[in-house]
């Protein structure tokens, strides 16, 4: 038995917050401009829960109660992740994020929740959304009144 469990490594240690997180070279991943859904599920799922992503890829559920880690991180950005126990599922850091901080996908809302994603998963980096709003403040056209 020794002999068995001296052979398999143990867990990885999690990203440091703010460290380059690893990205798929997945055909649905790559040419994507926002680097939000390039990173390793695993990094975000780990930062954003608390909880250490081992090599079986599997969590507590942060939704429920969970004794059996049913929470399944999927190596792919574009598969994101899965609860087998409550089946919620989503495939990117903003679904799990508006989930876990009672946020909206839409509207002000998804805006703050992309600046607070990117602070706390890439730090240093502004949210294309961020860049493109205040691009066009500047250069808003004058409104026309109807007559």
């Amino acid at each position: 038995m020794g002999a068995v469990i001296a052979g398999i490594a143990a867990d990885p240690a999690p990203p440091a917050p703010g460290a380059a997180a690893a990205t798929s070279t997945s055909t649905r991943t790559s040419g994507t401009q926002d680097p939000l859904r390039a990173l390793d599920p695993a990094y975000y799922v780990s930062v954003l829960t608390g909880q250490v992503v081992g090599r079986s890829r599997k969590i507590s559920c942060p939704f429920h109660d969970d004794r059996t880690p049913s929470f399944h991180v999927y190596e792919d950005p574009g598969d994101g992740w899965f609860c087998f126990g409550c089946r919620r599922h989503g495939h990117t850091a903003d679904d799990l994020a508006a989930a876990l901080w009672h946020l909206d996908t839409r509207g002000p809302a998804f805006l703050e929740l992309r600046a607070r994603l990117y602070e706390l998963l890439l730090p240093g980096q502004q949210p294309p959304a961020a860049a493109r709003r205040s691009r066009v403040d500047t250069h808003r056209r004058p409104s026309r009144r109807a007559d």
